[in-house]
């Protein structure tokens, strides 16, 4: 599934570097939103096209083993940003077609003096184990290798005596071994240590320098940052060697790629500064980035413009300003469109599996979508067919692995929460003061508004911001809690915790927000005072906002009462009493069935709905033109999984 719905997007970002060739510096581009929008599948597919092509790397600085140190290196010699630019380079160094291998002697000399700092211990294997992997960043490959690192790798062991500082005696006993080296890596490398004569107080001296650099890094903090940003600079300069150096550019095609994922970790976030804050510093750099960030912003990305993605393919109204992060390019990816999830669907359900034509368009309008969201439809479609269960709501509550597939969705979305049980009693509030009220009523004492805003905090870092009159802004996410909420998880039976937050709310909203309280009352199954508020107000408010208002509360959630199945559709189809009182109540169940995301459109309520606007507006001739325009579209919205337009 990922593969084919991101490839459009991939198609997109190649279109990037063409749009800002001929500019001074690419943006850096930052792929920004929540988890499951396509972010790590187009890296990886960005990876996959220019693999072979051109210079490429991929890290995804979340995992290992960028979260800690390998077994026995001490922390004071490692960092994330250590091991993602060795990653880095490591990767980028691989055969290319039409040019050479790239090296990396500046960096491997950099990272030799921090490693360095952590061989106190004298442990020989790992001592040479590090020592090989960072001297093979110099090398071109070939047979001669293994020859030339063995024998450097041994003498740098053999500068260590028992006693006395290490850091010192292996820089000394390196810059000699690429002094006396007669191969093009010991060339290389001495090329390389020259350059750390220019590290601030080395005074011109290439030894000071790196022993400078081992021990900032060593002393950790901003001593720490700063050393980080040193070897990035390495890095980069390494490349534009390669690039501009004596390998000719004409024999390189492109620029080469970095790919960071999850970069507002560590491993990433310290690479992101680094680049930026050089860039803004004055110093170019031949390299194209590409990054994943979850979330819709980060402290270090401040001034970063915001662009959507066929904005981003177009170089006017972008130029970098002053600070750092100006330099970043904030990019959200498009939401896959309703044919892009038929396909989907489709191709996970194979040629013999019939879909049911209405579900592509009423998964689309479940998910928003949100390729993950679609891909786990899409396999619990797949699954569940063959069993007869074919709507959104059977496809969510069907079995996975001994869970709902609702739950394991929420896995996919929220992994690792550890309030899950807490979330999913706030999903229903609409703002912080409501979530408050949920909190001292349904929750364990001493959450409370602390505890909120820590969920704030984390759906924030997420990358799901509130949206208006709702504490959980993502609909996709706001309707797996629900029903989560709805079907309980085991500790509260019969739905009571369901009704007890639904009616808390009600409670508080009371008659000072009447449409609050009756979207809280319906969700009970209590209709009355909805209608009620609905037919009072609908003579003396505009249509628009009496529309508005009719949708807004019949979003209500909807869970089986104790009679029985859904009888939504049955009261919306109700015998044609004229009265405005009944009118209201069916029109407003049909507009309750017709949007709600768990259940497949009823064309026969759709028209029903039609019929009853058309009564209405005939009803008000005066300025019945949006209840008019509501009967022509509200149908043919509500079949095709579409939000319903007001206006």
């Amino acid at each position: 599934m990922t593969t084919a719905t991101a490839t459009t997007q991939t198609h997109a970002l190649f279109d990037i570097p063409t749009a800002y060739g001929h500019s001074e510096e690419l943006p850096f581009i930052v792929l920004a939103g929540a988890r499951g929008l396509g972010k790590s599948t187009a890296l990886r597919e960005l990876r996959e096209a220019y693999r072979g092509r051109m210079p490429v790397a991929l890290i995804d600085a979340e995992k290992s083993p960028f979260d800690q140190p390998p077994p026995g290196r001490p922390p004071a010699s490692w960092s994330p940003a250590y091991e993602a630019l060795s990653a880095i380079a490591e990767q980028l160094g691989e055969p290319v077609a039409g040019a050479g291998r790239i090296t990396f002697p500046r960096l491997a000399c950099g990272l030799l003096a921090v490693a360095a700092g952590g061989w106190g211990d004298r442990g020989l294997s790992r001592i040479c184990a590090e020592a090989e992997r960072v001297l093979l960043l110099s090398d071109t490959g070939g047979w001669l290798a293994g020859r030339w690192v063995g024998k450097t790798v041994a003498r740098l062991v053999s500068s260590m005596s028992d006693q006395g500082p290490v850091v010192e005696a292996i820089i000394e006993t390196a810059l000699e071994a690429f002094s006396e080296g007669m191969s093009s890596s010991h060339r290389r490398l001495r090329r390389g240590a020259v350059w750390y004569r220019d590290h601030p107080n080395a005074a011109g001296n290439p030894k000071r320098g790196l022993v400078l650099l081992s021990r900032h890094f060593r002393a950790g903090g901003d001593a720490r940052t700063h050393a980080e940003h040193h070897l990035v600079r390495a890095l980069l300069a390494d490349l534009d060697d390669a690039y501009a150096g004596v390998v000719p550019r004409t024999q390189r095609t492109g620029r080469p790629v970095i790919l960071l994922d999850n970069v507002q970790e560590a491993a990433g976030r310290r690479l992101l500064e680094s680049v930026l804050r050089g860039r803004a510093d004055g110093r170019a750099d031949q390299v194209t980035f590409f990054a994943g960030l979850r979330g819709q912003g980060h402290p270090a990305l401040r001034n970063a413009a915001r662009r959507t993605l066929p904005e981003v393919t177009r170089t006017s109204g972008w130029a970098p300003g002053g600070t750092p992060s100006s330099h970043a390019l904030l990019v959200s990816l498009p939401p896959l469109s309703p044919d892009e999830t038929r396909q989907v669907m489709a191709a996970a359900c194979g040629p013999g599996q019939p879909i049911p034509p209405r579900l592509p368009s009423s998964a689309h309008r479940l998910t928003g979508g949100n390729p993950l969201g679609t891909s786990l439809m899409a396999e619990s479609a797949r699954q569940n067919f063959p069993r007869g269960l074919t709507g959104p709501a059977d496809l969510l509550l069907a079995d996975h692995a001994g869970r709902p597939a609702y739950e394991m969705m929420l896995d996919r979305l929220l992994p690792d929460e550890a309030h899950l049980d807490e979330l999913t009693v706030l999903a229903i509030a609409h703002d912080h003061d409501s979530a408050v009220t949920l909190a001292e009523s349904q929750l364990p004492v001493g959450f409370g508004a602390s505890g909120i805003l820590a969920l704030e905090d984390r759906l924030a870092a997420e990358g799901h911001a509130p949206a208006p009159d709702h504490f959980v802004g993502d609909p996709f996410l706001r309707t797996l809690l629900s029903l989560r909420l709805r079907h309980g998880n085991g500790d509260r039976p019969d739905r009571t915790a369901w009704r007890d937050a639904h009616r808390a709310l009600a409670t508080h909203y009371g008659s000072a927000l009447p449409l609050h309280r009756a979207h809280h009352e319906l969700a009970l199954g209590d209709a009355d005072f909805a209608v009620a508020h609905l037919s009072a107000t609908f003579h003396e408010a505009d249509p628009r906002t009496w529309l508005t208002s009719l949708v807004f509360i019949a979003s209500a959630p909807y869970t089986d009462g104790p009679d029985g199945p859904d009888d939504r559709g049955a009261v919306a189809l109700g015998r044609p009493d004229p009265a405005l009182h009944p009118r209201v109540r069916r029109l407003l169940h049909a507009v309750w069935q017709l949007t709600d995301p768990l259940v497949l459109p009823d064309p026969e309520v759709a028209e029903g709905m039609r019929r009853e606007l058309e009564q209405l507006s005939a009803t008000r001739p005066a300025d019945d033109i949006l209840l008019w325009r509501a009967s022509k579209d509200w149908p043919d919205d509500a079949v095709g999984g579409r939000p319903l337009r007001v206006g």
